[in-house]
């Protein structure tokens, strides 16, 4: 059987370990947010900045073989290369990007792009879908100058964006 004193001795330290280092009666809160390595945040452009962002892709310099720009959710446009030249994907990920597929489609057939429906596997967030979120992929297979007037041109067109709109680099 424990002694008195030993009992005593655990009584305390449970008492002392509710009340935190500073004996307020408040358990002390640990701030785990030191320990988390820092936020990302997304560089923010305007267009005419684009060039350079997708001369890093094509050297390499950048995490991933692909970027896109994005300034409010919807609107999000990726070019992704292959073989040196660039093509645009539109996924629709929100039930708010869906009527854009249509309007993406139109706008490749009138430019005389080859679409190809597609997907990258992603859930949609808001709406069911019975497989995956749809991606419309025009393949413009175009060099940096031709895919920057052409990603231009969508946001203007489909996304009435302009000059002066900034995007967030993504991914």
């Amino acid at each position: 059987m424990k002694s008195m004193k030993v009992i005593m001795m655990e009584m305390l330290a449970l008492v002392f370990g509710l009340s935190g280092c500073r004996n307020t009666g408040k358990q002390a809160q640990q701030d785990w947010s030191a320990m988390l390595p820092p936020a990302r945040t997304a560089a923010r452009i305007t267009m005419d900045k684009l060039p350079e962002v997708l001369r890093n892709v094509q050297a390499g310099r950048t995490e991933f073989d692909f970027t896109g720009i994005c300034s409010n959710g919807t609107d999000c446009i990726y070019f992704m290369q292959e073989n040196g030249k660039f093509y645009i994907d539109f996924e629709a990920m929100g039930k708010e990007q869906l009527p854009y597929l249509d309007s993406l489609k139109r706008f490749a057939e009138e430019h005389g792009y080859p679409v190809v429906e597609t997907t990258y596997n992603n859930i949609p967030i808001d709406y069911d879908h019975p497989e995956y979120a749809p991606v419309l992929s025009l393949k413009v297979n175009a060099d940096i100058d031709s895919i920057v007037k052409v990603g231009r041109q969508i946001e203007q067109d489909i996304f009435r964006n302009d000059s002066r709109t900034v995007y967030e680099i993504v991914p």
